[in-house]
């Protein structure tokens, strides 16, 4: 999967899905508890990212049950496995493995992914795995974006910029930005029960996510830049202007629209 990955990731990565996972803490905590029971359950966070969502999981699972994080980046593993260790979570173990490569078999009561499969050049591959990996009866959730359901009050030609780059970058790379409305009826093909969905956009004019799409921009203009989208200079552009608007409380800035669907594996 690392090829296909647009966002730099690393320690400097990790910070910016530190803000991410912040934001969409509590939202996340309750799909997790919604679709439990949680207490003594194996959980698995597949594309963990810096790990936030399996610490959260491990708290949830306690002591009893167990929690694996997979990502691909091998330095955001590692800063995860650190995080665990300084909090004393021993319930939680995090594995460097693609998201294509994970041999799981009916081993979890709970398999979740959240902004996994808009990064993916075959997310019905990675699906797949993860019904696999789930024990007959057990329960997947996963969390995507439609990047399209992006706004900005007032309207921003920097802000529609960034979105541009992303998106033209993330389709240069064979991924699909737009994957969230998607994955219901994907759900249902592959052959999940008891489908169903919700969508939340959180919005800000203040505050750690409205500077998402700021840090976000930092981390794609290598991949912007390869790909002959933009030059330096005119990202840089971009930038400056874009910081002036996030930094403006009276303006208004969101995160994709994020689709968040659930189903059970049969019996």
């Amino acid at each position: 999967m690392g090829s296909e990955y647009i966002i730099s990731g690393g320690e400097e990565g990790k910070k910016r899905l530190q803000v991410l996972a912040q934001v969409l803490e509590q939202s996340t905590k309750e799909l997790i508890e919604r679709n439990g029971p949680i207490v003594g359950q194996r959980f698995l966070d597949l594309g963990c990212g810096g790990g936030d969502v399996a610490l959260m999981a491990a708290k949830l699972v306690g002591e009893k049950g167990q929690v694996i994080g997979i990502d691909f980046d091998e330095e955001i593993i590692r800063l995860a496995q650190e995080d665990a260790l300084r909090e004393g979570i021993k319930q939680v173990m995090f594995e460097s493995k693609g998201v294509y490569n994970i041999s799981f078999s009916d081993e979890f009561d709970i398999s979740y992914a959240r902004f996994l499969f808009s990064h993916l050049t075959q997310p019905e591959f990675a699906l797949h795995n993860m019904i696999n990996a789930t024990r007959p009866g057990g329960r997947i959730l996963v969390e995507d974006v439609d990047f399209d359901g992006h706004f900005s009050h007032p309207p921003s030609a920097s802000f529609d910029a960034y979105l541009k780059y992303y998106v033209l970058a993330a389709q240069g790379n064979g991924q699909n930005p737009q994957i969230g409305p998607t994955l219901v009826s994907l759900f249902h093909y592959v052959g999940l029960q008891d489908v169903g969905f919700e969508v939340i956009q959180p919005s800000f004019n203040s505050g750690p996510g409205k500077w998402m799409a700021h840090f976000t921009l930092e981390k794609i203009k290598d991949s912007v830049v390869n790909q002959k989208i933009a030059t330096h200079d005119e990202i840089s552009i971009v930038q400056r202007e874009l910081e002036e608007f996030t930094r403006n409380e009276q303006t208004i800035l969101s995160l994709p629209r994020i689709f968040r669907v659930w189903g059970t594996k049969k019996g």
